[in-house]
């Protein structure tokens, strides 16, 4: 009988010491890490999926009176979440009512709190239906996550592989390396990839059972 992959949730640490910080991702880090001395009290931050916008927001989450929302958790009304918290974390903005966000940008800055709007796309690409909230979004500062270059690419994905209990040899990552392209998107495709094979065949990670998965292309 063929084993079935039951793919097992990451067990991850998500605060600043897990942080993998390099030049795709040092400016955004050294703005957050700055709060509360910002020089402006809200901001856009943007970058692909797999990027570790949520992974900062986690860590950022760990200061006093700071509060993380989700689009699944969000609190009404907007008010109660200003007078609870001085730094408020807004993942994945796209996913809320835009009139819960207006409110919010409203109140952040009538009451002096501070402000990060975690993202996928720039305010400035996206498509608002309320006029006020897109003229306010794109008027904050917008800094965004790059794809990830050369060192980054190979200490995320070691470090997504050994979050599934897997130990990537050099073989493998020069493997991978020199045939695909560096991105986010690359490493959570493998990563997944592998992750489903190893459960499938009932092995180990290696070179040659890489290969046999995603062909020696």
């Amino acid at each position: 009988m063929q084993q079935l992959a039951i793919p097992l949730p990451d067990q991850l640490v998500t605060d600043s010491s897990t942080l993998i910080i390099e030049a795709a991702n040092r400016d955004v880090w050294a703005w957050l890490s700055a709060w509360p001395s910002w020089p402006l009290p809200q901001v856009v931050i943007v970058g692909a999926k797999g990027s570790g916008k949520t992974h900062m927001a986690k860590a950022l989450s760990a200061q006093q009176r700071a509060s993380l929302i989700s689009p699944s958790a969000v609190i009404h009304p907007p008010l109660a979440l200003i007078q609870s918290a001085d730094l408020i974390l807004i993942d994945n903005y796209e996913q809320y009512g835009e009139d819960w966000l207006f409110h919010l940008y409203n109140l952040a800055k009538e009451h002096h709190r501070q402000v990060v709007y975690f993202g996928h796309t720039t305010p400035a690409s996206y498509s608002f239906k309320i006029h006020d909230l897109a003229s306010r979004l794109r008027s904050l500062p917008c800094l965004e996550i790059q794809e990830p270059d050369d060192s980054l690419f190979r200490k995320l994905f070691r470090k997504e592989l050994l979050n599934r209990g897997m130990v990537c040899g050099d073989d493998i990552l020069e493997y991978i390396y020199r045939r695909f392209d560096r991105s986010y998107a690359t490493i959570h495709h493998l990563v997944k990839l592998i992750d489903t094979l190893t459960l499938v065949q009932q092995r180990s990670l290696t070179l040659p059972l890489l290969k046999e998965g995603i062909g020696d292309v």
